[in-house]
């Protein structure tokens, strides 16, 4: 059972090394005398005599000030008692967010962690953000910025390792987080960093997920994009890299003219037999760097490409918190550059104009295909919480999987799109699935 307290620090010489609590407080932990007790904040414990005093309010437990110097307990938290299945008494939730690997980029993330505290008041608790370069491995501290609801700002300050871990840092090494798991237990979240092509090749072999992919093959030569070029003219051509996000179009005009499309520019290129094709190609793509997708979005055939964000509740079931894609119908595009807006089955009927229960259908499909496709990645061994994952839909109503973010997605298209309580309560469903893993 969780208690939410009003911790207060004594300096009482006389109760150096003392937790006290109101009987009734005391009674609802399962308490019902004096006794030493451990008490646990984050990684750290401190044995103390536990007493009971009815002249505390109801809802307040008074601690030594020893043990809250010791154990750093921020008391200007709006913190919460439970006894875990150890017998100790736990002091939390105490939630870890782990920005990136140097102090400068956590500094300069302060002001945007302030959206995942939006609704402190529903998480509660010790919220301390950090970078890897402050974590002190032998003695489990962290230097780092805690959430304090009374000034409402980011206080510095050393502080033990928090009971969960919410991963926004690319790259963090398995060894890095191997150490965390080893200190704290399973309750790292977004714990990884994989690869597009690992990530494919996961998905293919997933029962539930497979039919959903567009057929692919990692390039391991210039043949290898000559001869899907032959098979499918018009192919996507991805960095394994999830940090390289924008696709290289590559279409096959006629027998002797391709196109090269990126980010910047669109070149033609005339070849007249295969090894000229395969000296093109090798100038833009490395062996293994690169995989080969078949391309949807042809032209010709109708296409919406959105993105689904989903993660993890409360409960720790995973949960669809909307589907976005550009209005392209809107008429305020900029530079080809259309706004974001929600997509939902009233906006799917009117542009595949599909009946009602063919429009639920579809929907409920979607829905379906982004469950099974996080849980499929759930088998890399890995604790995923919180994804993004980019679809396509075609104008009969065939779905696709084009690409999953999982290292971090940002959520602001929600914000872009007009619907700032969703992004709110997104964050919170993130914030919350961290506090689960701390117990609370």
């Amino acid at each position: 059972m969780e208690n939410g307290i009003q911790l207060t620090s004594s300096t009482d010489v006389g109760a150096a090394g003392s937790l006290s609590l109101h009987p009734f407080l005391a009674k609802s932990l399962g308490i019902n005398g004096q006794a030493l007790k451990l008490i646990k904040f984050g990684s750290l414990r401190f044995v103390c005599n536990l007493s009971l005093s009815d002249r505390l309010p109801l809802n307040e437990a008074s601690l030594s000030s020893d043990i809250t110097d010791q154990l750093n307990i921020p008391v200007y938290c709006d913190l919460e008692l439970k006894r875990n299945e150890k017998d100790e008494i736990v002091i939390g939730p105490f939630i870890g967010i782990l920005v990136g690997h140097h102090q400068d980029t956590l500094k300069k993330n302060l002001d945007h962690l302030y959206d995942y505290i939006f609704c402190y008041r529903q998480i509660k608790g010790a919220i301390l953000a950090f970078s890897l370069d402050q974590v002190d491995k032998k003695n489990h501290l962290i230097k780092g910025y805690l959430y304090n609801p009374k000034m409402k700002k980011w206080v510095e300050g050393i502080f033990p390792y928090p009971d969960s871990i919410f991963v926004m840092a690319d790259k963090v090494s398995s060894e890095t987080i191997k150490h965390f798991q080893s200190a704290i237990g399973d309750t790292v979240f977004n714990d990884f960093h994989l690869n597009r092509w690992d990530i494919y090749k996961t998905l293919s072999s997933s029962i539930d997920v497979k039919n959903y992919l567009p057929e692919a093959k990692l390039y391991e030569t210039p043949h290898d994009l000559y001869t899907f070029l032959k098979r499918f003219a018009n192919v996507n051509v991805k960095n394994v890299n999830p940090s390289h996000s924008t696709p290289i179009k590559v279409i096959l005009k006629d027998r002797s003219n391709f196109v090269i499309q990126d980010e910047l520019e669109l070149k033609n290129y005339k070849f007249y037999n295969r090894d000229q094709a395969h000296s093109i190609f090798s100038r833009f793509f490395q062996k293994q760097q690169y995989f080969i997708q078949e391309a949807i979005d042809v032209t010709g055939y109708m296409t919406i490409n959105f993105r689904v964000i989903i993660v993890k509740n409360p409960s720790g079931q995973w949960q669809v918190m909307g589907l976005f894609t550009r209005d392209k119908k809107s008429g305020g595009s900029t530079r080809n550059v259309f706004p974001f807006v929600k997509l939902g089955k009233a906006h799917l009927k009117e542009l595949l104009q599909l009946s009602d229960l063919r429009v639920s259908l579809v929907y409920n499909e979607i829905i379906h295909i982004a469950i099974d496709t996080v849980k499929a990645l759930e088998t890399m061994d890995s604790h995923l919480a919180n994804a993004a994952i980019d679809m396509v839909i075609g104008e009969v109503g065939d779905i696709w999987i084009t690409d999953i973010q999982h290292s971090n997605p940002s959520h602001e298209i929600a914000l872009v799109a007009g619907f700032p309580e969703l992004y709110y309560e997104i964050l919170k469903m993130n914030m919350l699935y961290a506090k689960k893993l701390t117990g609370f």
